[in-house]
């Protein structure tokens, strides 16, 4: 029992680590040959658990292989072209000007369904709206609504709004986040000297951001109690 938990606990920290190497994507957003490599992995990674007759070192060094081919094919995909098609395909219009291309939908082998469907996730209920619908590689659709449809911006309107940058979550949950102090600008002491005038102590705040007007928002735990 306790060698079948010491050799599930290494091929999850090797797993974690290579899905790590691969980069950070959500299973929806993956690449063709990524997510087989992802399956792969997994497929991989569960054979030794099963099984402590089958040598752990094999796997580790066929999970190792597998990632180091995906990483490579990715770095050969932005290099040359014909390799990023071969390996991605490339993205189909399926809708221009509010008509729909039915020869692209069949050979994406997409029904009219799954297309109302995938317009409705974007908040599109009238294919009229739409200018362009693109299918993209991962299997998402992109949506291009007509001039009239478009959410009215600030350009639009002739307005200027002031921008006060991204928030940065400098301490959440009690925890100093120095990396999005960096972001900010900001340095440990800059938050030290500002609590300490507040007379809160970095354990008892919930979330405390900071944008790049050095603006900051602070919610204490005690007040979601």
């Amino acid at each position: 029992m306790i060698i079948s938990l010491i050799r599930a606990v290494i091929l999850y920290a090797v797993a974690i680590f290579l899905i790590r190497l691969m980069g950070k994507r959500q299973i929806g957003e993956l690449q063709p040959s990524e997510l087989v490599i992802t399956m792969l992995i997994s497929e991989i990674a569960s054979l030794p658990m099963q099984d402590n007759s089958i040598p752990m070192l094999n796997a580790i060094v066929a999970l190792f292989i597998l990632v180091s081919f995906e990483i490579l094919t990715s770095a050969l995909s932005l290099k040359f072209h014909k390799i990023r098609t071969i390996m991605q395909g490339h993205p189909v219009i399926i809708i221009r000007n509010g008509e729909i291309d039915v020869k692209a939908l069949k050979k994406l082998r997409i029904s009219i369904n799954d297309l109302l469907s995938a317009l409705r996730q974007k908040d599109v209920f009238e294919i009229s709206q739409v200018s362009y619908a693109i299918f993209e590689t991962n299997g998402k659709v992109s949506v291009l609504l007509t001039p009239e449809n478009r959410n009215a911006t600030a350009s639009d309107l002739n307005l200027k709004p002031v921008d006060n940058g991204m928030p940065f979550a400098i301490i959440c949950d009690g925890v100093y986040n120095k990396n999005a102090a960096e972001e900010a600008g900001i340095i440990k002491q800059d938050i030290d000297r500002f609590l300490k005038k507040k007379k809160l102590n970095i354990k008892n705040i919930l979330l405390m951001t900071v944008n790049n007007k050095m603006q900051s928002e602070i919610i204490r735990k005690d007040k979601n109690k």
